[in-house]
């Protein structure tokens, strides 16, 4: 659950509903600066279902010792590794390479997204094992579409460069294929979803860093600016069309409308679930 709290009130969007934003974006990416997603529909699916395996946590918010709602970035490490095994292995079952991609966002976001997010944790001991799994099932995957021979332009490089990805937790300076490519485009449609969702007066981030061009292309920053009511400019312009409008379902809770979990719950499915919209501009 994203929690976006006010003086006097809590707006909770629901982790499925923030990856179905990254994914209006994803369908939305690519104009004749940014590449559009390749293989389109493997990227578009990994966008919409990165954070699927929340679904049943966040049927309702849940409150923390001290009787505050608890955000996705608090949520105990072993109903975490819970929500994204479960969400992993349904993106597997629909789509191996966006599969690959969800598992290593997820593991990412356990080392440091990988060398983008320094700043981050690296490696906290009680996600070690779910690291370790997720990292052997990336390499697994990752073989098994060579050996179909699903997508042409994946090779002996991009397995070169996973094993070195897992074992320093950086990419090396060498490679240049589309399987890192495609993991930044992932975490800029995520970063841009929250960017929106955890506040209620976007952006909610910093600029985003590491936006990918293409492939063998040096990345771009990203900067949203507020131009008053929902709208927003986004420079520079990633997306197709010249004006692009989403939508993000979201609820609102005075904080004193409950009192412990289960009156929030009961407070939660009590109030009007609203639409938020955002008109980004070029």
């Amino acid at each position: 659950m994203i929690v976006a709290e006010q003086e006097n009130r809590y707006r909770f969007i629901t982790q499925p509903n923030h990856a179905d934003l990254s994914g209006q974006f994803a369908e939305r990416w690519g104009n004749d600066e940014f590449e559009r997603p390749k293989p389109s529909q493997s990227m578009v699916l990994a966008a919409y279902t990165h954070d699927n395996g929340w679904w049943e946590y966040d049927l309702h918010p849940h409150l923390d010792e001290d009787g505050e709602p608890v955000g996705f970035t608090r949520i105990p490490a072993d109903a975490w590794i819970d929500c994204y095994d479960e969400g992993i292995d349904n993106v597997v079952e629909m789509d191996a390479y966006a599969g690959l991609v969800v598992s290593m966002h997820g593991t990412g976001l356990r080392r440091q997204r990988y060398g983008l997010s320094p700043s981050m944790p690296d490696l906290p001991s009680e996600f070690a094992e779910f690291v370790r799994r997720q990292e052997e099932r990336q390499e697994r995957l990752l073989a098994e579409l060579r050996d179909a021979n699903r997508y042409e332009w994946l090779s002996e490089s991009d397995e070169s460069f996973l094993a070195a990805l897992h074992e320093t937790g950086t990419p090396p300076d060498d490679y240049d294929g589309r399987l890192w490519f495609d993991y930044k485009l992932l975490q800029a449609w995520d970063t841009l979803s929250l960017s929106f969702c955890t506040t209620e007066s976007p952006p909610g981030y910093d600029p985003i860093d590491s936006v990918p061009v293409a492939p063998g292309e040096a990345d771009e920053t990203l900067r949203i600016t507020a131009l008053g009511g929902d709208e927003f400019r986004v420079e520079p312009w990633p997306f197709e069309e010249s004006t692009v409008r989403v939508s993000v379902p979201a609820r609102t809770v005075p904080k004193s409308d409950f009192d412990g979990e289960d009156g929030l719950i009961r407070a939660y499915y009590g109030s009007e679930r609203e639409t938020v919209t955002f008109t980004l501009r070029r």
